[in-house]
């Protein structure tokens, strides 16, 4: 019997503007499924990241959204503030979130490299999280 590939979840930051419509027909047409979250979205993060494997922020969304909603992830659920997140970010942005780990990406890029950007965000685990240190042993 052959089993289903899993299936790589995408929630996407912005899913209700025309870039944000745009990425969510771009990634399905690309085999990901995904979570539309509105620019404003309400709601405890980690709940509106349930399922989600991997969170995408489009490009032009209110800093303070991008702030606030990539600083509450893994408030309640621990395990989502390891989840990766890619910034798309047109050459007019600064200031995007300041969270450790966060990719980003310049937008427009084309569909080939947003992939693999994706992919390789997927596949990274940082040494720290999968060996213990010696630093903070102290005998």
């Amino acid at each position: 019997m052959q089993y289903p590939e899993p299936t790589t979840t995408i929630a996407i930051l912005g899913a209700d503007t025309v870039v944000g419509r745009a990425l969510f027909a771009l990634l399905e047409s690309s085999g990901y499924e995904t979570t539309p979250l509105d620019a404003h979205p309400t709601g405890v993060v980690d709940e509106l990241l349930e399922g989600a494997d991997l969170l995408l922020l489009a490009p032009r969304l209110d800093q303070g959204v991008r702030e606030a909603f990539v600083g509450a992830m893994g408030k309640s659920t621990p395990q989502k503030a390891g989840m990766p997140v890619i910034a798309l970010s047109t050459a007019t942005e600064e200031d995007l979130p300041e969270k450790e780990g966060v990719i980003m990406v310049p937008w427009p890029s084309e569909t080939k490299i947003l992939v693999e950007r994706i992919e390789a965000a997927l596949h990274y685990v940082p040494a720290a999280s999968t060996a213990p240190t010696t630093q903070s042993r102290t005998g």
